[in-house]
């Protein structure tokens, strides 16, 4: 059975931060900085030969939801061209709706969950999307699963199900229970890349039945590095950028302390106190 790794996380977290350093990891044969090695990570997208009958109508246009009726299907569907694993990037949350799972245990062999604090969120999310802070806060604290800045919702296999910053954290973390996973946070990527990376490859290894490569995860994190990627972006446009701010900008933790006023920093705090507290996020 073909199973899938998720890399899951809420948008500006550093998923790509992640996939960076799998790719390096698992697919760089040559131990050289190859900027489109993240193309064997991709973003789980619906299959279009599914959806194709309404992919030109009004039917995702007016629900989004309905994307939900293709997901395990989509999965099912997939083609895993080198071993029977396939790693995936998804901001979805792992989210029933109306009895369709995002995915299941038959389908998935395990979860990487990235977090990040959501102050920080706030301001990268925001600069990229170029939105006000406020406009952000709101999207992000909603109780309703909600669908994210989709710009073009006719795509419906780009759509993506987020819900508030708490729910999509909590869904990861405690959804489906029997599907082994790990939980990375943002800023103890910042801290030390190299150790949390090679509790990440033991992790992956012993659920792959694979020896640890102690010198490819340091090849693999000094090619991941935040000024590697930063200084590559600055000579080439970024190819999964769809913005016209920089998608790797600043690479630091507590940038919300210099941006955000104090009733907006209240307001997240608020919202999210229970997990900003058990993240030690506060």
């Amino acid at each position: 059975m073909n199973k899938i790794i998720w890399i899951a996380s809420y948008p500006k977290s550093g998923n790509t931060w992640l996939r960076y350093f799998l790719g390096n990891y698992y697919f760089n044969n040559n131990d050289n900085f190859q900027p489109e090695i993240i193309k064997n990570i991709k973003k789980f997208h619906l299959d279009k030969e599914l959806i194709k009958s309404n992919f030109h109508n009004q039917d995702f246009i007016k629900n989004p939801y309905n994307v939900s009726k293709y997901w395990i299907e989509s999965q099912k569907k997939l083609e895993i061209k080198q071993g029977n694993v396939v790693f995936l990037k998804t901001h979805n949350a792992l989210i029933n709706i109306e009895n369709n799972e995002f995915t299941n245990s038959d389908l998935t062999l395990a979860i990487i969950y990235i977090i990040r604090d959501p102050r920080d969120v706030v301001v990268s999310y925001s600069k990229y999307r170029h939105l006000d802070y406020d406009k952000t806060i709101e999207h992000m604290i909603g109780s309703k699963a909600n669908v994210p800045f989709v710009r073009d919702a006719k795509d419906a296999s780009n759509i993506e199900i987020t819900g508030s910053w708490a729910f999509h954290y909590n869904s990861w973390k405690d959804g489906i229970s029997v599907i082994p996973r790990i939980i990375i946070k943002y800023e103890d990527l910042l801290s030390n890349s190299e150790k949390i990376f090679t509790n990440l490859i033991k992790f992956l290894s012993n659920i792959m039945k694979l020896k640890v490569n102690y010198e490819k995860i340091k090849n693999s994190n000094y090619l991941s590095t935040f000024t590697n990627l930063k200084n590559f972006e600055l000579k080439n446009k970024f190819f999964e950028n769809n913005s016209s701010e920089n998608f790797f900008r600043i690479g630091k933790s507590g940038n919300w302390k210099k941006e955000l006023n104090k009733d907006q920093i209240k307001k997240i705090e608020d919202s999210f106190k229970i997990e900003m507290i058990n993240l030690g996020y506060l």
